[in-house]
C-alpha cells in the first residue's frame, strides 16, 4: 500500500427523498446476513464493507472500510530472499472512511484501484432493494463555493481517460459514458476532452446549473476515470478548477503489515483531518 494517503470529502444525499440515508444503508448493508460475501458491481469489481462501527471518539460519527478484491493481474510475491513466486491469493485494496449523518458529509480514502464513490453508490444499489442511488457530490472549499454560487457558468471542461471501461453509476438519459466510449473507439484515442459552452458573442448565453450540479456529481461518481473537470464562469477570468478545490488532506504514514493495525492508523488520519475541516463542513454544507 502506498504511504502517502488521500483523503477526500463527499456530501451523499439520495436520489429519491423518501430512500434511506447513506447512515441507514450502511446499518442495513452492516447487519445483513450476506455482509461477508463479495458484491458484483461491475465486471470483474467485486467489493463489500470490511469494518463498520460507532466511532469511538464522538458518537456523531460513524466510520468503517470497504474493500475491494483483485484477482486478475495479480503481482508476485518478493521475498526478502530468494526468486519472486507466483501469487495465487486475491489482493485486497482498502479505503477507510468516516462519516457525519447530521451533515451527510463522508470523509473517504482516495485511491483509485479500490473503492470510488461510484462504486459505493453501485453497491448500495445492490445491497438495498429498491434504492435508486446517491447524489455524491465534492465538498469544496469556501471561495470556490462562492465562487460557483455566484457566478453565472459560461462553460465547462472536462476530460475522461478510458471511457470504453467506464460502468454506468447513476440512470442517465445522456448516457455520457456510452457516448464519450463511442468517440474514443471512433478516433482511436484513450482520453477525451470536452468543452461545452456558448459562443463568445452570445453575452447572454449560460449553461444550466442543474446541468453543472448533475456533471459534478457525475465526475465524482467517476472519479477514477476523469482527470479534469474546470468549470468558466461569466464575471472571472480564471475558471474553478474542481478537482484542485475540492476539501481534501494528504499525508505519508507509516503504515505496518498488519491489517488491524494498518486500519488504525489510517483511521487516526481521517479522524484528525475531519477534527481540522469540522468548522467549515458544518458552516458550509451543515443541515441546520
Amino acid at each position: 500500500m502506498d504511504r502517502t494517503v488521500v483523503a477526500r470529502f463527499y456530501q451523499v444525499e439520495p436520489l429519491e427523498a423518501r430512500d434511506r440515508t447513506f447512515f441507514d444503508c450502511l446499518q442495513a448493508i452492516w447487519r445483513s446476513a450476506d455482509r461477508d460475501q463479495w458484491t458484483e458491481v461491475a465486471t470483474e469489481i467485486r467489493i463489500r464493507l470490511l469494518r463498520y462501527q460507532d466511532a469511538a471518539d464522538n458518537a456523531d460519527f460513524v466510520e468503517g472500510e470497504f474493500i475491494r478484491q483483485q484477482r486478475d493481474n495479480i503481482p508476485p510475491i518478493a521475498p526478502d530472499i530468494g526468486p519472486l513466486e507466483d501469487q495465487d491469493r486475491p489482493l485486497g485494496h482498502r479505503c477507510a472512511f468516516r462519516y457525519h449523518p447530521r451533515s451527510n458529509v463522508l470523509l473517504l480514502e482516495s485511491r483509485r484501484e479500490a473503492i470510488t464513490p461510484g462504486r459505493i453508490n453501485l453497491l448500495v444499489s445492490q445491497k438495498i432493494r429498491r434504492h435508486k442511488g446517491f447524489h455524491i457530490s465534492p465538498c469544496l472549499t469556501q471561495t470556490a463555493l462562492e465562487r460557483l454560487r455566484g457566478g453565472t457558468p459560461r462553460a465547462i471542461e472536462f476530460r475522461v481517460a478510458r471511457p470504453a471501461d467506464m460502468a454506468i453509476v447513476e440512470g442517465d438519459p445522456l448516457d455520457i459514458e456510452g457516448n464519450l466510449g463511442r468517440l474514443a473507439n471512433a478516433f482511436g484515442g484513450p482520453n477525451v476532452e470536452v468543452r461545452v459552452s456558448w459562443p463568445r458573442g452570445d453575452q447572454d448565453g449560460t449553461l444550466s446549473r442543474r446541468g453543472v450540479q448533475r456533471m459534478l456529481r457525475w465526475s465524482t461518481n467517476n472519479r477514477d476515470h476523469v482527470e479534469k473537470l474546470r468549470i468558466k464562469i461569466l464575471e472571472e477570468e480564471q475558471p474553478i478548477d474542481v478537482l484542485s478545490e475540492q476539501i481534501k488532506a494528504s499525508r505519508e504514514l507509516d503504515l505496518p503489515p498488519i491489517a488491524d493495525a494498518n486500519f488504525e492508523v489510517r483511521r487516526s488520519f481521517l479522524r484528525q483531518t475531519f477534527d481540522a475541516h469540522f468548522r467549515t463542513i458544518e458552516r458550509l454544507y451543515g443541515n441546520g
